[in-house]
């Protein structure tokens, strides 16, 4: 077979093998958002809204307890953006002393007007 032959082949694998991949995290953590996450949601405790300034985009921030057997992945929160032809979904991971440390933050941010 010749270089140019094997080429396809390779990008090919490569595809299956990253589709196959992402599969197998879904199946593995129960469903797409706990994929993103990397561990099955638990349960979900709220969310909030919130508008972006322009008005023109809905933004809504979710709050997740993870499972699984790493202490590192406790918290996950869910930014979704919608707007009119618009869709964004942007996992954060946070340990339990990371979201403690956001706590305080918002805390702070909050009564220091």
């Amino acid at each position: 077979m010749q270089p140019q032959n094997i080429f396809p082949f390779i990008v090919i694998g490569f595809i299956a093998l990253t589709f196959g991949s992402f599969v197998f995290k879904i199946i593995k953590n129960g469903g797409f958002k706990a994929a993103m996450f990397g561990a099955p949601i638990s349960r979900t405790v709220g969310e909030i809204s919130a508008t972006s300034p322009s008005r023109m985009m809905n933004v809504v921030v979710r709050v997740h307890v993870l499972g699984g057997d790493s202490p590192d992945k406790a918290v996950g929160l869910e930014f979704v953006a919608r707007s009119f032809a618009s869709y964004q979904m942007m996992p954060v991971v946070l340990s339990k002393m990371e979201a403690r440390k956001l706590i305080m933050l918002l805390e702070s941010a909050s009564t220091n007007n």
